[in-house]
């Protein structure tokens, strides 16, 4: 008998995308999170974030650039066996991290300088703003506390927050001021002879 030969096509086989949630974090700079997701074809998946002003992907895992929603699509583009599957988005919540200020003040401090640095740092890397709770002995302007009058002056530091950062808890810290001491006068005695003598004892 003479061979008869019949052909058939082979179609491409579809394929699903299992793309686990990722939890919500915390935002941290440059802090990460992993992503998980296979093919039904065990082909591998590749990722693209569709937020890159909150998080950015480089294989599977995401880096945090700021605190809002992130948004990843798991997508496969297929093969010689395999069409290419329907994209999977994702998306969670980077949330506001908190800071914390570090401020202290000396405990005296005399009012013969006139003015008295301050300096406070947040955890967040922020700039951190300073006022005076006591202007009756202390002013503030900018990182300098103007030293008015003895007594306490209470200085107060505070950092309000941003985009990424929560308000931190205002910290407050107080320094004796001392009076300057008394002027010293030349007390001359009769043969003209002259000493310095407190001022306080006359």
């Amino acid at each position: 008998a003479t061979d008869v030969t019949q052909t058939f096509g082979v179609a491409k086989a579809d394929q699903s995308i299992n793309f686990t949630d990722p939890s919500d974090a915390t935002f941290a700079p440059a802090g990460t999170v992993g992503l998980t997701a296979t093919a039904s074809s065990g082909l591998d998946v590749s990722f693209a974030s569709n937020s890159t002003g909150v998080c950015t992907v480089s294989g599977s895992t995401v880096t945090m650039v700021g605190a809002g929603t992130c948004s990843i699509t798991a997508s496969q583009a297929g093969s010689d066996n395999y069409n290419a599957a329907v994209p999977v988005t994702r998306t969670f919540e980077v949330g506001l991290a908190s800071q914390t200020i570090s401020f202290t003040l000396p405990s005296q401090v005399s009012i013969e300088g006139g003015t008295m640095p301050l300096t406070a740092t947040a955890t967040s890397g922020l700039t951190v703003a300073f006022t005076s709770q006591t202007p009756s002995t202390c002013t503030v302007s900018g990182v300098s506390a103007q030293l008015l009058a003895a007594g306490t002056c209470t200085i107060t530091a505070a950092q309000a927050g941003d985009g990424n950062y929560s308000p931190a808890t205002e910290v407050t810290a107080s320094a004796n001021l001392q009076a300057l001491p008394p002027p010293l006068v030349d007390v001359c005695s009769p043969d003209g002879s002259c000493a310095g003598t407190d001022l306080a004892g006359i």
